[in-house]
């Protein structure tokens, strides 16, 4: 594998990790339980950001 698209691959996963841990907090702010915000991520990070959006708009949880 190329230099730079094994450098582009790692970074992709850092910044979903970084992407993962911000998501987790909020959700942490928004009062999910650990379970909860463990099933929320396994689903995926475009799902879990949908799915705390809507909970910021509809209110405390």
């Amino acid at each position: 594998m190329p230099r730079d698209l094994e450098t582009k691959i790692i970074d992709a996963g850092i910044e979903d990790d970084i992407r993962r841990n911000e998501l987790r907090w909020e959700a942490l702010h928004l009062g999910l339980r650990e379970d909860e915000i463990r099933n929320l991520l396994a689903q995926g990070l475009a799902v879990a950001e949908r799915h705390l959006e809507a909970l910021r708009i509809a209110g405390p949880y």
